[in-house]
């Protein structure tokens, strides 16, 4: 006999029932398992809930399939510097994996990076840069416990507007900028949110945000979950790794940079600052130096020792400390000065130490004043300025033999040397034979090349492109190009 249609539904009803109750405990435990080992979205990041295809396409699983097409198109789009298609397309798949941190990076390199370059204004440029800088942050906004697209964020300010061709440029534009959230960051020594003005102070913000939530243990790539769960988009560069030393020194170098580019006219059409301002920023950037110079990091080597495998703490500022480092053992003392050489460690502490004095100040203050006189044809006075600032500033490097003897101060100090030289035989002056660094000469002579990131060295005393003022022209809010530009070399 077979069962009647009411037989069948109450028997299928049954199953449904039986299914979707054995599925009650495993959906609890599941959920306890992802609030244990902190893998809910929520805890990742923002949730987009999306459009309703996206919805059918989470729920039927069709998410990786559709997003692995879309990367191919991607990819073409790319090839055929065919930009707003390659957005459209990144876009969608942001939607689909927004939890895909490779896709974020992709593009944002690709705003800031690939696209800035076809154009040939700098404020041209500097839109496309900012677009890649904030699809970079939209992505943080998304995967707010990965420090990886922060470390990219904190990059893309840090090196493509700070060391572009076009820099002195872009670094005005960034100043005159009157978006405050682009200019935004969490000051890491006082935990306040600050506005600032210069790229470099951003770039320190962010890499110093980022190497946080790595010692949080906010990482998905080092969390309690790496040795069971296996991710599709694991770091190439191993960013958010807390013993990668090249990872932790970032907030050292961008502090430094932000106090080197003080000093003269980074920026077109801004004078350079000194005083009080100039050694709070070395000062700054030397606490950086040493607070990465005193991080433990951990030898790559074992070394049986009692009976078992042991690695050695080691910290780089041990290097600078001739007492410390001879209590070290020979396998910490090997690690110590290779990763100190490595960094250029010593270089850059003792740079800091000598700048951030008031002889340190003074002394660039003249060099930079002279070279103003020198550049405008005053050479009484651009004399009067170098004579005085290398005797000074020989008297400031007898105590940082590291720093003076170093080939890049030789390269800055020697072209302060050439200059005051070509002053006096412009004067019609003899040369003194015994004046301060004179060794440096020749070298100095025999070089050419122009500091790229001197509006005074590059556009002149004003600092200003074309004898235009030097403030930040009206922008195009989203900028297309209208036909394809001629190809550039990239920054």
């Amino acid at each position: 006999m077979r069962p009647s249609n009411q037989t069948k539904k109450i028997i299928y009803g049954l199953v449904i029932v039986l299914i979707f109750g054995s599925m009650y405990p495993y959906t609890k435990w599941l959920d306890q398992e992802k609030k244990d080992r902190d893998l809910g979205e929520a805890a990742i990041g923002q949730i987009d809930t999306g459009s309703f295809m996206m919805k059918l396409f989470l729920l039927g699983g069709f998410r990786g399939i559709v997003a692995n097409y879309l990367w191919i198109q991607a990819e073409d789009h790319k090839k055929n510097h065919d930009w707003d298609r390659l957005k459209a397309t990144v876009d969608l798949i942001t939607k689909l994996q927004p939890h895909f941190l490779s896709i974020w990076t992709f593009q944002g390199w690709n705003l800031a990076y690939n696209v800035s370059v076809e154009w040939d204004a700098p404020e041209d440029k500097y839109e496309w840069i900012k677009q890649g800088i904030k699809f970079v942050q939209q992505g943080v906004e998304h995967n707010k416990r990965s420090p990886d697209l922060i470390w990219d964020t904190a990059w893309f300010y840090y090196h493509k507007l700070g060391f572009a061709d076009e820099a002195i440029i872009l670094r005005r534009l960034f100043r005159d900028d009157e978006d405050e959230a682009f200019k935004t960051y969490i000051d890491p020594e006082t935990n306040v949110k600050v506005v600032k003005g210069d790229n470099f102070q951003l770039g320190y913000g962010w890499f110093s945000r980022a190497i946080a939530l790595v010692d949080e243990g906010g990482t998905r790539l080092n969390s309690g979950t790496a040795d069971t769960i296996q991710y599709i988009d694991p770091s190439p560069q191993r960013k958010g790794r807390a013993d990668d030393i090249a990872f932790r020194s970032m907030p050292s170098h961008a502090q430094t940079h932000y106090a080197v580019a003080l000093e003269k006219m980074s920026i077109a059409g801004v004078e350079a600052t000194f005083g009080e301002v100039a050694k709070a920023e070395w000062a700054r950037a030397l606490r950086q130096w040493e607070t990465f110079g005193r991080h433990t990091f951990l030898s790559h080597n074992e070394i049986p020792r009692n009976g078992k495998l042991e690695r050695d703490n080691v910290q780089l500022d041990d290097a600078t400390n001739p007492e410390k480092y001879k209590t070290l053992n020979e396998n910490a003392q090997y690690w110590t000065d290779r990763w100190a050489s490595q960094m250029n460690y010593r270089y850059w502490k003792e740079r800091c130490q000598a700048e951030m004095t008031q002889l340190g100040v003074t002394a660039r203050q003249l060099f930079y004043e002279g070279t103003k006189a020198y550049k405008t044809g005053d050479f009484g006075q651009a004399s009067t300025k170098f004579k005085e600032g290398l005797a000074i500033w020989k008297d400031n490097l007898k105590n940082y033999p590291v720093y003076r003897d170093d080939d890049l101060n030789k390269k800055d100090t020697g072209l302060v040397v050439k200059r005051y030289v070509r002053v006096l035989r412009q004067l019609g002056e003899p040369v003194p034979e015994d004046f301060p660094f004179k060794e440096l000469l020749a070298d100095a002579e025999a070089d050419t090349t122009l500091d790229p990131f001197d509006a005074v060295e590059m556009l002149g005393v004003g600092g200003e492109a074309g004898g235009k003022p030097p403030t930040a022209p009206t922008r195009p809010a989203a900028p297309k190009p209208a036909a394809a530009p001629a190809a550039k070399a990239a920054d």
